[in-house]
């Protein structure tokens, strides 16, 4: 299916347009706090949410390397929206490599007619991942569903939300949600001091309707193969490369706009003085280590997307696609986190002003390096350096403590 999209020109052809036009008032909106509604329209009407959906299902066609080089480009335009359409990445990955054929056609037709997902997973409160406090249940020819949400990233801007919930004590359930349906309420009180327009709040459940076939159940602790946790990783360190390429855009604007060198007047034009000239060049060259960093990431997760479509994935190629992510993400992490912060260099106080809003990229790269953080990831990692063990283990192992801590409850 990866193999029968479109060029990396062609792609750049029909996006970056759309792109230059999202990064016109980025800064803008993100001090007025206004949600980008209108933006996310724009990526609809151009096909981005259907970038990955096959041609013959009327999709683009586009690799795993080809999406997050475009993904690269719309976070250095506007690095809330690739955050917000993480949710609805991630959902069509799990259409494409979906084993029911009837559910992969339906899903993926209706991505490419334009329909977008958003993401309420995660509770505040729970200890594991594992665990739901949301509920669904049976009602008449269907499901009723319950419950709070939080990080529902994307959800405001979405037709539909993929989220979770408890079936019984055995089983759990992945559930898609009409937003339109009776009972759900989307809540925008998102207050970290970055990537403030995601839209990750709250989402409420109250006895919402679900159809029987918007509801997958599976046993508690089964765990398959997959390459979908380094691909939603994959997201985050795309839009640090591209918080990483707008913060070296917006140093070179703030260099060429200066009219005196305090600092060094052997320099009157600040963009001749060596010393500036250093600091711009070593932040290009961290902002180029961190977008070829992510595209080799990149490319040993299409090699498992393409085993796991074709049926022929065993647990070591997703074991090597994890590795690769995860040994990615600490280095991007720490070389935008060091851009966004050496970039003040080339200024004095004036760097530092509401005007030039050169701080939003140090909030928005910090507050996407926090999520899943990078120290278990090392951890992982270090782990199988050192002893083999396998990335997919801690998945494994994180579901028999839950397990242990719930049967200890019970006697």
């Amino acid at each position: 299916m990866s193999g029968q999209g479109t060029t990396d020109a062609e792609l750049t052809e029909r996006f970056a347009p759309v792109f230059a036009k999202i990064a016109e008032g980025a800064a803008e909106r993100e001090s007025d706090r206004e949600l980008p509604f209108e933006q996310v329209e724009w990526l609809r009407e151009a096909g981005f949410g259907k970038i990955r959906v096959p041609v013959e299902h009327g999709g683009l066609g586009a690799t795993l390397p080809q999406y997050f080089r475009q993904l690269v480009e719309l976070a250095r335009a506007d690095s809330n929206l690739p955050q917000l359409l993480r949710g609805h990445a991630g959902f069509v990955e799990t259409r494409l490599t979906h084993t029911d054929p009837d559910v992969r056609e339906r899903w993926l037709r209706r991505v490419a007619a334009g329909v977008l997902v958003g993401n309420a997973q995660s509770e505040q409160g729970n200890s594991s991942f594992w665990q739901n406090a949301t509920t669904i249940r049976r009602d008449g020819n269907g499901w009723l569903l319950s419950g709070r949400k939080f990080y529902s990233t994307g959800s405001l801007f979405a037709d539909w939300i993929h989220t979770t919930a408890t079936v019984d004590e055995a089983n759990s359930a992945t559930v898609l949600v009409p937003t339109s349906a009776p009972g759900v309420q989307r809540i925008d009180d998102w207050d970290g001091f970055g990537q403030r327009l995601t839209g990750s709040g709250t989402t409420i459940f109250e006895d919402v309707p679900i159809q029987l076939e918007d509801v997958e159940i599976s046993p508690n602790g089964a765990f398959t193969g997959t390459y979908l946790l380094a691909f939603f990783q994959l997201v985050h360190l795309a839009t640090l490369a591209g918080i990483g390429r707008a913060a070296v855009d917006d140093t070179v604007a703030f260099v060429r706009q200066r009219g005196r060198n305090f600092a060094n007047p052997a320099y009157p034009a600040p963009e001749t003085d060596p010393q500036v000239q250093q600091v711009v060049g070593r932040i290009h060259g961290r902002s180029f280590a961190a977008v070829a960093t992510t595209i080799a990431a990149a490319e040993a997760v299409e090699v498992a997307h393409l085993a796991q479509v074709a049926g022929s994935a065993p647990t070591e190629v997703f074991d090597a696609a994890d590795l690769a992510t995860f040994t990615a993400q600490t280095s991007v992490i720490e070389t935008v986190l060091a851009l966004v912060s050496e970039l003040f260099e080339v200024g004095g106080s004036s760097a530092v002003t509401e005007r030039f809003r050169l701080d939003r990229h140090w909030r928005n790269a910090r507050t996407i390096a926090s999520h899943n953080p990078a120290i278990y990831r090392q951890t992982i990692v270090g782990d199988h350096v050192l002893n083999g063990t396998p990335p997919s283990e801690w998945i494994e192992q994180s579901w028999e403590v839950v397990r242990g801590a719930a049967g200890a409850r019970d006697g």
